[in-house]
């Protein structure tokens, strides 16, 4: 990332990022709103995505689905939504001569949703054959099925598409209230990359943001804390298990966090990381495994995701383990971790390359980090990270007492036990 971005706070409160790239012909803006499923009261849970999926069904200046599509594609380019635990984000990519199109588009979704009743009915029934689908994708619902019993007693542990018992009762009423709650100013950051001219893009922005109510933030929510558990989920109609094994990791904002991503690469990052080596090469107990990191404002979690036949699953998890415990207990070797550092300095030089990536990197480390630093910071973070540290944190991290399991799919008498993790 260059150092030309700006960054201001507009007269409603709301956070305004901008870089121009001299390089890119294209330029790509999100309105982000910090409020996700990590932000719903227990009666609310997945109303933060059933929000992003019903602001699409008709806008004050687009008051339709097919006036709205419409819009989308005249731009000629792209336009898509998510929703994750700590935010959601309306986004875009255009040439340069469309972007006050676009920028008009995106802040009606965040300003101006009409929440006409039948349409947000109907969407509905769109939203409960997501989940549904969900539930039928093994690897999706082992990783829901981990959150959920990870963060057991805390917000995180809410499932972002929402249970089907209480989407079912969600209508326009809900919506809106959850809409007036979060689509707030302070919530917002604006983002944007590419070949923009920060004055031009801010005169189109500013009067969409002063239609937002400010007042203060909310509170944030309470805390979320990692609990270890064992869950077997049997499910005859699989032919594999899906197992999603993990232990708890740092915020995203904490001292260990880069050490603790080199870890990763070095347990499951790569074809030469520990697990691919040792399940897949020489054991064969799996097409494909990895490892991965998830932060949050309070906690993270490392991951480890892996398929494999069910008769194989109990062996699959014991030599997981017994993995995480040789690297918690000898350490990584020099070579490992200045392999480790080559691949995460390429992940995120590859990562800066496309006027939506930089928009995106903006967006995170505004939201996340409270700060921007250009790539050679970031480098620098990796690079200042040795060997001593990388096997502290592993020491304090793969213990096999914390680590937590879920498995979608073994069978009743071939189920992951609790001497499994500490053989």
């Amino acid at each position: 990332m260059s150092e030309t971005f700006l960054r201001t706070t507009t007269a409603s409160g709301a956070d305004l990022l901008m870089e121009p790239l001299s390089q890119v012909r294209s330029c790509s803006v999100g309105f982000w709103v910090r409020r996700g499923s990590l932000h719903e009261g227990p009666e609310e849970e997945g109303l933060a995505h059933f929000l992003e999926h019903t602001v699409f069904k008709g806008t004050e200046r687009y008051p339709d689905p097919e006036a709205l599509s419409a819009a989308m594609d005249a731009l000629g380019g792209h336009v898509d939504a998510f929703t994750g635990k700590e935010t959601a984000c309306f986004y875009g990519k255009v040439l340069r001569e469309q972007l006050p199109d676009l920028v008009a588009l995106l802040g009606d979704l965040v300003t101006a949703p009409r929440f006409d009743p039948e349409e947000v009915e109907r969407e509905r029934g769109v939203i409960l054959e997501e989940i549904a689908q969900s539930e039928d994708q093994p690897e999706d619902w082992a990783s829901e099925l981990f959150y959920m019993n990870f963060w057991k007693h805390g917000p995180l542990a809410h499932p972002i598409l929402g249970r089907p018992e209480q989407v079912s009762r969600y209508g326009w009423q809900e919506a809106r209230r959850f809409f007036q709650k979060t689509y707030r100013a302070p919530n917002v950051l604006v983002a944007a990359a590419g070949d923009i001219d920060p004055a031009e893009l801010q005169d189109l922005v500013e009067p969409i943001l002063a239609r937002l109510p400010q007042g203060p933030a909310e509170a944030p929510p309470p805390p979320s804390r990692a609990e270890p558990f064992l869950l077997n989920a049997p499910r005859a109609d699989l032919q594999q298990a899906s197992l999603v094994m993990g232990f708890a990791a740092p915020s995203h904002q904490h001292q260990d966090r880069v050490a603790v991503n080199l870890l990763s690469h070095i347990l499951g990052g790569g074809m030469a990381s520990r697990l691919f080596m040792e399940l897949r090469e020489r054991h064969a107990l799996c097409y494909q495994i990895g490892s991965f990191l998830s932060h949050y404002r309070d906690t993270g979690a490392l991951q480890i995701t892996a398929s494999c036949a069910s008769d194989k699953a109990r062996e699959l998890v014991r030599r997981t383990a017994a993995e995480c415990r040789r690297l918690a207990q000898l350490g990584a070797t020099a070579e490992e971790l200045e392999r480790a550092k080559l691949q995460a300095r390429t992940s995120l030089v590859f990562s800066q390359e496309s006027s939506s990536a930089r928009m995106f990197t903006l967006a995170h480390q505004a939201i996340h980090m409270d700060r921007i630093r250009d790539l050679d910071a970031q480098i620098a973070e990796i690079d200042a990270v040795d060997l001593d540290h990388v096997n502290r944190v592993a020491a304090g991290i793969l213990l096999p007492e914390a680590m937590a399991v879920a498995a979608l799919g073994t069978r009743e008498r071939g189920g992951i036990r609790a001497e499994d993790l500490a053989a």
